[in-house]
């Protein structure tokens, strides 16, 4: 077990652009204030400056990064390949640490100190940072996965406002606004007036091409519906025809998108070992 005496404390405050880095001894005294930015270039700069406040002074440097896992991920994983000791400072931790402080203080260089405070008080139970690759690309592809479902949300609750416009009863022909043969319906129909002499039979064989099990009633059911539904044209159709086919085209980009990463992250899952 390590004494704490021998060491030099490098506490950091991560931000997207820029680190702010504070060295202090076992006795908290701040030794050196050092902020690079968030590219490999400086982490380099960094290393090289503790390095030398340390054989100086004689101690042996470790590092306590504030989440270790995001911001700065990149840094966590260049100290520890280059062998440094590197530990994972919970944020709860240093903002328990900053609040306990007569007066509040909230500035970088402050931020720092603190996590290095934690560093200090707890070097024997806080765990090591271990940013792993696989980790970090899964919990991207699912980040990526989470903001595409959101999108297709929101594309759909689109389309249902302009489709319920154009087709009100359109609930009785498509249980799904977004399956394969609603999808090509709105785009190549955006409303009943492209629909004027279309036969059931026409309209039974262009669904066939999508999906082989469509029944001739699904092409009778819609243009009863649209003859009982009456006229629901409205100004500027137009342009509600290019907002209708336009959110057909985001939707069916966005379930593509879905798909493959859903086959990237069947492939990143086999790395695991579990």
């Amino acid at each position: 077990m390590q004494r704490r005496e021998n060491l030099l404390y490098v506490g950091i405050d991560l931000h997207k652009e820029t680190h702010t880095a504070v060295m202090e001894n076992c006795w908290n005294e701040k030794l050196e204030v050092v902020v690079i930015e968030n590219k490999p270039s400086e982490f380099k700069k960094l290393a090289e400056k503790v390095n030398r406040k340390s054989s100086i002074l004689g101690l042996n440097p470790i590092y306590g990064l504030e989440n270790a896992y995001g911001y700065g991920r990149s840094l966590a994983v260049w100290l520890i390949e280059n062998g440094y000791i590197v530990k994972d400072i919970n944020p709860a931790l240093a903002y328990d640490q900053r609040k306990s402080a007569p007066m509040y203080r909230k500035n970088v260089e402050y931020d720092a100190y603190c996590v290095g405070t934690v560093l200090i008080n707890q070097l024997h139970t806080l765990p090591d940072a271990k940013p792993k690759d696989n980790e970090w690309t899964l919990a991207q592809l699912v980040n990526r996965r989470d903001l595409l479902v959101k999108d297709g949300i929101r594309f759909k609750n689109g389309l249902h406002e302009q489709i319920s416009m154009a087709y009100p009863s359109y609930s009785k022909f498509f249980s799904e606004i977004d399956g394969k043969c609603a999808m090509y319906f709105w785009k190549t129909y955006p409303s009943p007036v492209h629909l004027q002499e279309k036969t059931a039979e026409e309209l039974t064989m262009e669904f066939k091409e999508i999906s082989r099990i469509t029944k001739k009633d699904k092409a009778k059911l819609i243009l009863d519906c649209v003859k009982n539904d009456g006229n629901t044209f409205r100004e500027y159709q137009e342009s509600r025809y290019f907002i209708t086919t336009s959110l057909v085209r985001d939707l069916e980009h966005q379930k593509e998108e879905l798909a493959g990463l859903d086959k990237e992250i069947e492939k990143i899952l086999l790395s695991f070992d579990y």
